[in-house]
């Protein structure tokens, strides 16, 4: 295992930290405005909400996610589910309905519940098509947030003052419990070094605190 001076590793995290820098803006030059467009709320009839193809296309969702919402949509449609939040508007078409909802949302209208401004990957407005004997329309707003089944990612890393390179990836489960693989790199990229195993859940805040 090669021992770094300190201008060497000095210079060494100088690189890596450009590097992570200069990608991560391409990166967010080349996705700020799709994302942006996609986290509008975006009003889906009752059969676009069902089709997992349509689903896909038109909120640039993966297969799994978009058989996620439309399972939770026809859940809530068939009352075993409620959507995040439920507006009862009086207009002439189930579309208009979700129209008015939808441009209240995306003017981020602070007279709706917080929850329906809340930023998420999607947010969806979708009607149920059946009429009240009121003439109103039950028009119901999902919020999703997308689940990704790995991640991976690199670094770089001390220990007893010899630098290393981990490389790791995360397997997710579920939206709240994951497997985390590491391996240390010496940073000839010739040796494994080390490495490490861990088992991750999602908590809702770190020591009562954040």
């Amino acid at each position: 295992m090669v021992s770094l001076t300190k201008r060497q590793a000095a210079i060494l995290l100088g690189v890596v930290l450009l590097v992570a820098l200069l990608v991560g803006w391409l990166l967010y030059r080349n996705n700020a405005d799709q994302e942006a467009k996609l986290q509008q709320a975006t009003v889906l009839t009752d059969q676009q909400a069902k089709d997992i193809n349509y689903l896909q296309n038109a909120l640039d969702e993966s297969k799994q996610n978009a058989e996620l919402l439309a399972k939770a949509v026809e859940s809530a449609q068939a009352g075993k589910l409620q959507p995040e939040v439920r507006f009862v508007v009086q207009e002439s078409t189930a579309q208009a309905a979700s129209e008015i909802v939808t441009k209240h949302i995306n003017q981020q209208d602070q007279s709706l519940p917080p929850i329906a401004l809340e930023k998420t990957d999607r947010t969806v407005v979708v009607p149920n098509e059946q009429k009240t004997s009121q003439a109103n329309w039950d028009v119901g707003v999902f919020k999703v947030n997308n689940y990704k089944n790995w991640y991976v990612g690199t670094g770089i890393g001390v220990h007893e003052g010899n630098y290393y390179i981990p490389v790791g990836a995360q397997r997710n489960f579920s939206k709240d419990a994951a497997i985390d693989v590491q391996v240390h790199v010496d940073t000839n990229l010739k040796e494994i070094n080390g490495g490490q195993v861990m088992y991750r859940r999602a908590v809702n805040k770190l020591f009562v605190l954040f």
